[in-house]
């Protein structure tokens, strides 16, 4: 095949962004559609997604618009996993919202009486609601609300349940993960090799230029750094990313179509483009204030290691090292905070197992200790790092 032959077979090769445009909807969109295999790419490594022109001419694209966002196309209910995301924060409500003792109730009904999602409602409102010791047309009413919900989620919102190929198989392979979760992005980040960067809300100067520093020196090196989008260390960590062409990942806890903080809100769109926003909670719920620790398990669950930047003896980022540690993940831990004689919660994490740090170099050995990442950093990239001091 000479030059100009593969010139004109390069000229129906496209990547995501020009598929979408060709296409016509967004690169979320498109994702979701990979996802739920109605476009198959002809190639996927960690830096490109390729498309065959003729393919995405068999696609037809139809979008069904809102009244309130015109252009903007809705989530589709149909899909069977739908559906029994429906039905699971269906009962979820009548347990507190609470997923460790709703997995629990349905695991029980699986076991006596081979409950299924598939038996559809007229068999699983009745039994449902007996079950729960409630009326049928309560159970139904609430199944409406959660269902009316979903509807109005915008369709670059992808599904994904616990098994499926998409679903962090790091997450998976966790203790008391969520059976479902809401993205919005490059659902192919969930199964990168990823670190955590996290800490206080109210950083210092000094911890929030270590953090820019350390941020680089990962996604330098391939690594998708993940944290809560919150104020502070988590703020740094994304928009390191975000600004020197890295890839990051939003745990969030609120339901996926909400923005929190208010002021992160325009960070969040950016993830959602150029990286990978991730909920566990569904659009029926109110926010509550136990989200927030709760989604630090899912945090640490997608990560190999987490690093704590600056964090007071109240920070949320405790609770993430705390799940790092039964996870089984490493945590890491600046000197100069094990030093800190106005804190004790470094040295009590140190004896718990986790690991401290000096350096950037230092950061780098541990991580390349970790099983998954085992000898992914060369002596170049010591020898790079070699004089970074983080204290």
């Amino acid at each position: 095949m000479d030059r100009n032959e593969i010139k004109a077979l390069m000229n129906d090769i496209y990547t995501s962004r020009e598929a979408a445009e060709y296409l016509q909807i967004s690169t979320q969109r498109l994702n979701q559609l990979v996802h739920d295999q109605q476009i198959i790419p002809i190639k996927v490594s960690k830096s490109v997604t390729l498309f065959w022109k003729e393919d995405l001419d068999k696609r037809t694209i139809t979008n069904v618009s809102s009244n309130n966002n015109p252009g903007i196309g809705m989530f589709d209910i149909n899909n069977a996993y739908v559906r029994d995301a429906i039905l699971y924060f269906t009962i979820q409500q009548y347990f507190n919202c609470n997923d460790k003792k709703t997995c629990e109730f349905i695991e029980q009904l699986e076991k006596v009486d081979n409950f299924s999602f598939r038996s559809g409602l007229k068999n699983n409102i009745p039994y449902l609601s007996s079950k729960l010791n409630i009326l049928e047309k309560d159970f139904y009413k609430c199944y409406l609300r959660v269902k009316d919900s979903f509807s109005k989620l915008t369709d670059d919102v992808i599904l994904v349940k616990k098994g499926d190929g998409v679903y962090s198989k790091l997450l998976a392979n966790t203790d008391g993960t969520p059976p479902f979760l809401f993205l919005k992005g490059n659902v192919h980040l969930l199964n990168e090799k990823s670190v955590c960067v996290v800490g206080s809300r109210n950083a210092s100067v000094e911890s929030m230029k270590k953090t820019e520093k350390l941020v680089k020196a990962l996604i330098k090196r391939n690594i998708v750094v993940n944290a809560g989008l919150a104020k502070g260390i988590d703020t740094a960590t994304h928009k390191t990313a975000l600004e020197n062409g890295g890839r990051t990942i939003a745990v969030i806890g609120t339901p996926i179509n909400q923005y929190y903080p208010k002021e992160n809100k325009d960070l969040q769109i950016s993830i959602e483009e150029k990286g990978l926003v991730v909920s566990q909670f569904p659009p029926c719920n109110p926010v509550y204030r136990w989200n927030f620790p709760t989604r630090n398990g899912t945090m640490s669950g997608i990560s190999l290691a987490t690093i704590i930047m600056e964090a007071g003896e109240t920070s949320g980022a405790l609770r993430q090292a705390d799940y790092a540690l039964k996870q089984g993940r490493d945590v890491l831990i600046p000197q100069s905070a094990i030093n800190n004689s106005s804190i004790s919660w470094p040295k009590k994490y140190i004896k718990k197992g986790a690991h401290a740090f000096k350096n950037l170099k230092e950061v780098l050995q541990i991580l390349n200790d970790n099983e998954v990442l085992y000898n992914l950093f060369d002596n170049d990239d010591m020898e790079e790092v070699n004089n970074v001091e983080m204290d």
